[in-house]
């Protein structure tokens, strides 16, 4: 007979983790969203501007909702709505500013996309701030760091690889001297 030390079912657990991750499903979104769009501009030949123009209102509607159990009055909701709608509006056309004017013919499409990814990070930790919430900052300082480390890996890539290599040789190395040494002393001993 078994028994039980927990004082939860196991199902209960399950179902708070999937609760947990539902919670935290639009930050993730966002990352994730983020991510295809750094992806996709590093195989790109072609400009990725409007995807980081259409992914600003789809961070302004989760910085929305992520605010939006911060307020309890639907008054202070709308106040929250109008606030963050220009919030967003001002990124939205310094996004617009940059890709049309003449700073765009000066960058190539991975600068442009990468300067586009700093604004929207910006807008989404300056969002976290003005709505207190600090998950929003997190997710607009790891988009920020994000940029760079995009232009580091870019520029770096052979770098990285080489570095791989290496470490893929020592570990082989590692484990072929190991193997030999193990069937030396079975052999001998």
């Amino acid at each position: 007979m078994t028994e039980t030390t927990s004082a939860t079912p196991a199902g209960a657990t399950h179902t708070h983790r999937f609760a947990g991750l539902i919670r935290e499903a639009p930050y993730l979104l966002l990352i994730v969203l983020s991510l295809v769009g750094i992806a996709w501009t590093s195989v790109s030949t072609r400009p990725t501007t409007t995807y980081w123009i259409v992914l600003t209102p789809i961070a302004a509607l989760i910085c929305v909702a992520a605010g939006w159990r911060n307020y309890e009055s639907n008054a202070e909701r709308l106040r929250m709505i109008a606030s963050q709608a220009l919030h967003w509006v001002a990124f939205l056309l310094a996004m617009i500013l940059i890709t049309v004017s003449d700073v765009h013919g000066m960058l190539n499409f991975d600068a442009t996309a990468l300067v586009l990814l700093t604004l929207l990070a910006l807008g989404v930790f300056t969002a976290g701030l003005s709505l207190g919430s600090w998950k929003l900052c997190v997710t607009g300082a790891f988009l920020g760091l994000a940029a760079p480390m995009l232009a580091w890996v870019e520029r770096a890539a052979l770098l990285l690889m080489l570095a791989g290599v290496v470490l893929i040789a020592v570990f082989v190395a590692n484990w072929w001297f190991r193997g030999r040494g193990r069937s030396a002393t079975a052999d001998g001993g």
